[in-house]
């Protein structure tokens, strides 16, 4: 029976395929094209960043292993942690479950193809990115095809065995707890996870590898590159397993690893069966299930609409703050009650502590040179804005999904709907990129000119970039969409991030010039400011905002209002 299920995967993959249009075949292939150069770009950087490395007397060799190390231990670990979120969805909430649950199928069956399917997804992308690292040591140790076989054979076990750690401890965890929230625990407890590794990754200042002056001795630092980093985990086992083969030491210095790691992927895929065995059908059952909460019946007018009741006060037109008010409360319902949006706060978390500390670890001697990190900053602080607006603001019309009839038929004017979006997604964004740019400008010691320029720049790039999220979300919504981050990789959301990023190179180059000029008067020029000069970049940002927020605003009402028809 499994040969039947794993057939209808096969099949479905192929209709689907048979199925899209010709437009869909240009864009997948346009992505395609463009996931290949990045993939070049990580091989090419991968190259250099070895090349470097080697190039170090004595301990260049050891250098290259341990980072190796390194990089398959954290690689594990994404695993590990992306299979606890995936596994949740495959093994509990698919939506083909109910159809296989109710056919002549034992439990056991349905969970050994969803398992396959779980170790796939959880490990394809993240096993991509590695290929190129791969594809690099190789070619910096002279390696054959043979280094490359034995890797891509070791890879089948590293992946099975990352996967069924997430696996296992998901069974346990709906066995013992059988609720709906414990999806909620197990999201939130997996981002958490996510974030403190990636925090811990950047604490640990890897750059330090290349610095050996920066350890206290040297026999010190040479005893940490010889140490195995993690030698008791598969990632261990596959690192010692291939530097035998870079050294062409086929003997037990191979076999002994690389047996290893099929054993153990081969055991702990059968106490995954036997666990499965045990608790599927349970888990599954309970799953289904949701926890009784007793609720207020109570009606009080919200947080908004007493806001808006305030603004009217002051002479603004309430019925307009009133009507947003409502839309931004259902909005603000639904983020409250969707476990996934916390999840993606505490990553941005991790993101913004990351940020900053890379910021303050950056070698800068001179003021001057301070300065103009602080300028350029803003292009880094801008693309975090824009992709924090591809998984929020972009997305905020689609998210209404099916029930996006109602609001058409209510008595809501399309630029009130989106209007809420804007307001919805453009106060946390403008609280973020503010304490971003703050902070930064706190930690380079940034002068006033630099440090104001800076900030009035950040706060009107983010109201253009959530403008253009809505707008552009607008403009090409999806409905029906199955997973929402499935929008996000949509050719909506290349068209957003390829404005956005447009956008924010425009705006700092028309800001480039009167940083030139502070920067004359910084060095003692007789007559550094031009005048015409301000005002011409001062008119160019206008009309770029202008644009940038007012045409993807305009083209998306335009397209909502005639979605009704």
């Amino acid at each position: 029976m499994l040969a039947v299920l794993l057939r209808r995967k096969a099949l479905s993959l192929w209709n689907s395929m048979g199925a899209l249009t010709a437009y869909e075949w240009v864009r997948n292939g346009a992505f395609c094209t463009v996931g290949f150069w990045m993939l070049a770009g990580l091989h090419f950087g991968f190259r250099r960043l070895l090349l470097h490395i080697q190039a170090v007397q004595v301990i260049g060799p050891l250098l290259v292993w341990k980072l190796t190390g390194m990089a398959l231990l954290t690689t594990f670990s994404m695993v590990v942690l992306s299979s606890l979120i995936i596994s949740l969805t495959t093994l509990f909430y698919s939506f083909d479950l109910r159809f296989l649950m109710n056919a002549p199928l034992s439990s056991k069956t349905v969970f050994v193809e969803k398992s396959i399917e779980t170790t796939f997804f959880s490990s394809w992308m993240i096993l991509l990115v590695l290929a190129p690292y791969m594809l690099a040591l190789g070619r910096l140790r002279g390696l054959g095809l043979g280094f490359y076989a034995g890797f891509a054979a070791m890879l089948v076990p590293f992946a099975l065995l990352a996967a069924a750690a997430g696996m296992a401890f998901t069974l346990a965890l709906m066995y013992l707890f059988p609720s709906s929230r414990t999806r909620d625990a197990i999201w939130l407890l997996s981002s958490c996870s996510m974030g403190l590794v990636y925090v811990a990754l950047r604490l640990s200042e890897p750059e330090k590898l290349a610095r050996p002056d920066m350890m206290q001795v040297v026999a010190e630092y040479l005893n940490y590159l010889q140490t195995p980093t993690a030698p008791y985990l598969p990632s261990g086992w596959m690192t010692r397993a291939l530097e035998a083969l870079s050294g062409r030491n086929l003997g037990p210095a191979f076999w002994k690893p690389f047996l290893s790691l099929w054993g153990a992927a081969a055991a702990a895929y059968a106490g995954l069966l036997a666990l499965a065995g045990r608790t599927y059908a349970a888990g599954y059952s309970g799953a289904q299930e949701s926890a009784r909460r007793r609720r207020d019946q109570t009606v009080r007018l919200s947080f908004e609409q007493r806001l808006a009741a305030r603004l009217g006060r002051f002479g603004l037109t309430l019925g307009r703050w009133r009507l947003c008010a409502v839309l931004m409360w259902k909005d603000r319902q639904a983020f409250v009650r969707d476990v996934r949006y916390w999840s993606q706060l505490v990553l941005i978390l991790a993101l913004a502590c990351v940020y900053l500390f890379s910021i303050q670890r950056l070698p800068l001697d001179t003021a001057d040179l301070k300065n103009l990190v602080a300028f350029l900053n803003l292009g880094i602080a801008g693309f975090v804005i824009s992709s924090l607006g591809l998984r929020f603001t972009f997305p905020s019309i689609s998210m209404e999904g099916r029930a996006f009839w109602i609001l058409r038929s209510a008595p809501i004017d399309v630029s009130a709907l989106m209007r809420s979006k804007l307001l919805f997604t453009l106060l946390p964004m403008l609280l973020l990129s503010s304490v971003l740019v703050l902070l930064s400008n706190h930690l380079l010691r940034a002068d006033r000119f630099i440090s104001c320029l800076s900030f009035v720049t950040i706060l009107t790039m983010t109201v253009t970039l959530c403008g253009m999220g809505v707008g552009f979300g607008a403009v090409f919504p999806q409905f029906n969409i199955p997973n929402i981050h499935q929008l996000e990789s949509s050719a909506g959301g290349f068209v957003y991030m390829a404005s956005a990023l447009f956008y924010i190179g425009l705006t700092i180059a028309f800001e480039a010039w009167p940083v030139q000029m502070h920067f004359r008067e910084r060095f003692g020029h007789a007559r550094p400011w031009d005048l015409f000069g301000l005002a011409l970049c001062g008119a160019s940002v206008v009309i770029l905002n202008v644009a940038a927020f007012g045409l993807p605003w305009w083209l998306g009402r335009r397209n909502l209002e005639r979605f009704e028809e």
